[in-house]
């Protein structure tokens, strides 16, 4: 017959049940998730990569990327709003700084390209991956980009208006310009030279070049 004492065996944890970490562990491990994602989507591409692999490649459970990310395109938007993030933010003293036009069209182009290259697997993600999503927040990141773009179609304008810059619509110019620095995230290696502030000043070079009133 059975007694009614408690058994002192304790049952394993079942592999859907994750232990919720402290604030500070709960920060490391997402930003582990994040960067450990990253590189996968830029070694394997985003559409082969799942969040098993993710888990594999950090040796966690995959439950515990599930906790914090219910789906891949949720790491892909954080890591693209982050991103875009920090080519805005680092624009924007440039912006707002009491500069002529052409100054500040070279310093808002090498800002950018050095940006872009410094952390450049997630911009090569993000420009062919970006504008194939479909949602509220894929469209609220495009939206964010369209503000960075028309600031820099905004400087060109200014430019226009005191006669700096060639008579062609500021948004074309401004899509040409970011279309010849987004270009380089093409052919970047961090290998071989020119180096990131090499090609930041060609790009400012050749922007201005391009925008310059004869």
């Amino acid at each position: 017959m059975a007694t009614g004492s408690r058994s002192k065996t304790r049952s394993k944890p079942a592999d859907d049940v994750v232990s919720t970490p402290a604030p500070g562990a709960a920060a490391g491990r997402r930003e582990q998730i994040l960067q450990g994602a990253q590189k996968l989507f830029a070694e394997k591409g985003f559409r082969e990569t799942n969040l098993g692999d993710v888990a594999t490649q950090l040796g966690f459970r995959r439950q515990a990327v599930y906790h914090y990310f219910p789906s891949k395109d949720d790491i892909l938007y954080e890591l693209i709003d982050r991103a875009g993030r920090s080519v805005a933010t680092s624009a924007q003293p440039i912006m707002d700084a009491q500069t002529p036009p052409t100054e500040k069209l070279a310093e808002v182009v090498r800002n950018h390209v050095r940006q872009l290259l410094t952390n450049v697997d997630i911009f090569r993600i993000q420009f062919s991956e970006l504008f194939k999503l479909t949602s509220d927040r894929a469209d609220m990141l495009r939206r964010d980009i369209s503000a960075y773009t028309q600031a820099i179609a905004d400087v060109i304008a200014a430019g226009q208006k005191d006669g700096t810059f060639v008579d062609v619509p500021p948004m074309t110019q401004t899509l040409l310009i970011l279309g010849m620095c987004n270009g380089t995230t093409e052919w970047y290696s961090a290998r071989s030279r020119p180096s990131i502030d090499e090609i930041a000043d060609d790009a400012a070079r050749m922007a201005l070049t391009g925008a310059l009133s004869r």
